[in-house]
This record gives C-alpha cells, structure tokens and sequence, in this order.
C-alpha cells in the first residue's frame, strides 16, 4: 500500500486497514500533504511516514504489540513519544506490555515504523540465547544508537518497502534480517543508550486529556469541568499541554472538534449515515455556535474554507 493522506481523519483511517486504531490531528496550520507506504511482511509491518505539517497520534497499538520507530534524519525536533521529546538518532517506542500509543511527528519529515509481535521477537531472543534483553525492553522505550546504524535502519527499511519480497521464503528470511538488526541493537550496550521511560505525572495527564478529548468532542465542556474529570487543576492541565503542543487545553479541543468537522465534510457516506445536510448542522454539533468564528477558525487550520472541503468530496 503506498496511499497518499490530506488530512490526519485519512491518516486515521489508513492506520484502521492494517488494524490500528488511532485517532489524529493537525497540530500546524497548513494544507497537509502525506504519504503513507505499507510492506506486510506477515510477522512485521513497515511504514513509512511523510508529512509536512505536525501531527499528534493517539490510541491503542493492542495486545503482543511493539513496534520500533525513529526519524528519518535524526534531527526532528517537535517528535514526542508520550510527550517526552525523542533523543537524537534512537529508536523509539518498543517498550513492551504497553498498550497506549501517543506521539507527535514534526513537520517536514519522514519517520519508519516496525510493528511487530512480542512473543514472536521474545522468541527470536531466545533462540539467539539473548533472553537477557527482554527485561531492558520492558522498562525502557527508546534506546539512542549510533549515527551509523541509524543510517543502516534508515536503508533497510528504505529498500524493503520500495522492493518488497514477493515470496513467503523471502519474507522469513527479510523478517530473521531485521529481528537481527533490532538484536544488535539493543544488545550492543557499549555504544548505543537506553533511555528509560519516566514520563512525569504532567507528561501522563496530558496523555488522558487527548484520549478523553478524542472521546468527548461532541460535547461542550468548559476548562473547569475538564479539569475536574480528570481530577486536576486548571494549572497543571494548561501547564502540561504548552509543554506538549505549545497551546492551551481548550485549543487542543478546538483543534479535535475541527478535525471531526474535516472527516465529516470530506466524507460524503458519513453525512449520509448521519444525516447531516448543511456544514452549519455539522459545525453547531461540534460545538461551533458562530459560523463566522467556525469558519475563521477552519481556515486558518485547514488553509481552506468548509465550503471548498465540502466541494472537493462531492466532486470526488
């Protein structure tokens, strides 16, 4: 699959085909351009990941899931994983028996993923008499390589999703590569770092907000009522999402209401199903009263009117 994504509703949905469930917004303001490629290896999935706005992703990977992820260059400077800026040139998120999935990508880049089953590389491991190392990937989630390596993943990944093997043989064998290359990595502790995972209370909180704003976006809480579900203060809640997203709690959601807006307008089998006949109906469902204030609000996000999103999915 190499599909191409104009906003972070279809990102959403292209992580759905491959079983992810994730939810995601535009964090930048722009038109966004993506590029999502697939290679199904059968015991790993590889993506690459283009995109030239900022995005945040959120949800759950599942069970018997990790994944290895980094940067294509090494240099991303708004990448997060669960709020925590990523280190230059590592590996991220493979911490095992985690089930949440929360990070941001920055602009402008291209990030590799590996997903893949934990009991399956546990007993690669294994077999490999280096068992020892499963207790350092379920206490830590990033591991900081050296630039060397970092570049020979980078060319892995890169040959593997533009030639993929086409036999069942080819694919045991390029799956028995990368487990090796994971196992040098993550074994070579002279030169490369773990970097443990110590998110700060603030960095967790921040995670549930997303996830419970995700769920809520169809309902007009103020920042009070947020703060009291999630059993906070105002001020940490506010604090912690500067910290992450360089924006207040409430624009988050604003952020979030405006992407169910953009799924929905782009989506004409969804206005049908829900029935929805105008963008007004769309918009006040989501909790925008004034179509001048909405529609301001969209165009500087989306860099285009409703009207025109609107347009583009009837003449699709």
């Amino acid at each position: 699959m190499d599909s191409p994504f104009h906003s972070a509703s279809e990102l959403k949905q292209l992580f759905k085909l491959i079983g992810k469930s994730l939810d995601a917004v535009q964090l930048s303001h722009g038109r966004l351009q993506g590029q999502f490629k697939v290679a199904n290896l059968g015991g790993i999935v590889l993506i690459e990941l283009q995109t030239n706005q900022r995005l945040l992703l959120n949800g759950e990977r599942g069970h018997d899931c990790m994944s290895f992820c980094f940067e294509a260059t090494g240099m991303a400077d708004e990448h997060r994983l669960f709020n925590i800026p990523i280190a230059q040139y590592s590996l991220n998120g493979f911490r095992q028996g985690q089930i949440e999935s929360h990070f941001q990508l920055s602009a402008n880049t291209t990030t590799y993923l590996a997903i893949l089953s934990i009991s399956r590389f546990n007993a690669f491991l294994s077999h490999c008499d280096s068992a020892d190392v499963i207790e350092e990937l379920e206490t830590n989630n990033a591991l900081q390589i050296n630039p060397l390596m970092h570049a020979q993943f980078r060319q892995s990944f890169q040959h593997l999703l533009e030639d993929q093997p086409s036999t069942s043989q080819q694919r045991r064998q390029k799956i028995c590569n990368l487990y090796g290359l994971f196992l040098n990595a993550i074994s070579n502790k002279s030169e490369h770092k773990y970097l443990s995972y110590n998110p700060s209370p603030r960095q967790r909180l921040v995670r549930e907000f997303v996830a419970w704003g995700f769920k809520n976006a169809e309902q007009d809480y103020n920042l009070d009522q947020i703060s009291e579900f999630l059993f906070a203060s105002r001020r940490t809640l506010i604090q912690g999402t500067k910290e992450s997203f360089g924006m207040g709690p409430m624009e988050i959601m604003k952020r979030v209401r405006l992407e169910q807006v953009n799924w929905i307008l782009r989506t004409p089998d969804v206005r049908a199903d829900r029935k929805f006949r105008t963008i007004s109906e769309i918009a006040q469902n989501y909790g925008f009263q004034s179509r001048g204030h909405f529609a301001k609000a969209y165009q500087q996000v989306f860099a285009e009117s409703p009207s025109e999103t609107w347009l583009k999915s009837a003449n699709q």
